[in-house]
């Protein structure tokens, strides 16, 4: 009877406890997410040490136009801003009474053409001799080369392709010998002069390489002069860096020139942004079987946007730049660059 109670308790307790596994079930772990990243393979780069100067831009080549004697601007086809090419009639300024010049040669152009056509009939017929005609040729020669100087006396014609920079005058205006007219400069090449201290002069060399920094165009360009002599009010060098132009269309403006002074030892450089500081103590994240490691660094140089790290890192690891914020020691990571 005791055995048939025992039994009967038994199976009561048991059936209480799968009551109590049915309504409180096992709760299973939660599965970490991975944490999405980019990396980048490091490597040893070399990189180059630039300062920067300030300086005016300006046309590699400009010229102003004067009149080289007194007369009426009767052509002038160009204003400020305006491109011309090489050759191009910018502006005529012929003397008073001129037209009338050309118009007696060309009279006396005409009579010689009639009077070598006429002899050329006559040859044919035999009734003049080769040295006649031959003369009046000659003649003729002459006096077309007379009327096309003429015609081009106080003719300005552009001496290279350029932009004109400013006009002086005004059509039908008369203008006297040595009156400024007009001036252009050629705008396939700008140039920036600007001074080094004497410390950094010796590491200035021609030819070597230079960028101008001006709006959000970035042109590169080399060294082309330096001075041998000290500027003794600004205690300084001038140095003149040249640029083939890509658009710009105007000078006289301050430039930023960022100038290559030598050559930084082949080194790891990480983004600013893999960085991460703790106190004095610097470090970044690496990936390794698919998980985030924290490594502590040295740090050497900075730039703008780069880092040099001189010790704790080497050549081939994987280095998080984007979602580095994210991440902390042993953080699953998926990386998707």
């Amino acid at each position: 009877m005791k055995s048939t109670k025992n039994i009967a308790l038994i199976t009561l307790v048991s059936l209480l406890v799968l009551a109590c596994d049915w309504e409180y079930p096992q709760q299973k772990p939660i599965e970490e997410k991975p944490v999405r990243v980019k990396t980048i393979t490091l490597k040893e780069e070399v990189f180059s040490e630039y300062k920067t100067y300030y300086g005016e831009l300006k046309f590699s080549q400009a010229t102003s136009f004067v009149a080289q004697q007194s007369g009426i601007v009767t052509t002038l086809k160009v204003s400020p801003g305006q491109k011309v090419r090489r050759g191009e009639t910018i502006a005529t300024y012929p003397p008073i009474n001129h037209q009338l010049q050309i118009d007696q040669a060309r009279i006396a152009q005409r009579k010689t053409e009639q009077d070598y056509v006429r002899q050329q009939e006559l040859l044919k017929a035999g009734a003049v001799s080769k040295v006649s005609v031959d003369a009046y040729r000659s003649e003729l020669e002459v006096q077309t080369k007379v009327v096309q100087q003429l015609q081009n006396i106080n003719t300005i014609r552009a001496p290279f392709s350029g932009i004109i920079t400013q006009v002086m005058v005004n059509i039908d205006e008369e203008v006297s010998m040595g009156q400024a007219l007009f001036s252009m400069a050629k705008t396939a090449d700008v140039e920036v002069d600007f001074y080094v201290s004497p410390q950094d002069i010796n590491k200035v060399a021609i030819g070597a390489t230079t960028h101008l920094m001006i709006a959000d165009k970035k042109l590169e360009g080399k060294i082309t002069k330096t001075a041998i002599q000290l500027d003794p009010k600004r205690k300084a060098f001038q140095v003149t860096a040249s640029f083939k132009n890509s658009g710009l269309t105007f000078a006289g403006s301050h430039a930023k020139v960022e100038l290559e002074t030598g050559k930084l030892p082949s080194s790891i450089w990480i983004p600013v942004i893999s960085l991460k500081q703790l106190g004095s103590r610097h470090y970044v994240f690496l990936v390794d079987d698919g998980k985030a490691i924290e490594k502590t660094v040295k740090v050497g140089q900075r730039k703008e946007t780069s880092v040099q790290i001189i010790d704790g890192l080497n050549v081939g690891q994987r280095l998080i730049t984007d979602g580095s914020e994210k991440v902390e020691k042993n953080t699953l990571v998926k990386i998707i660059q």
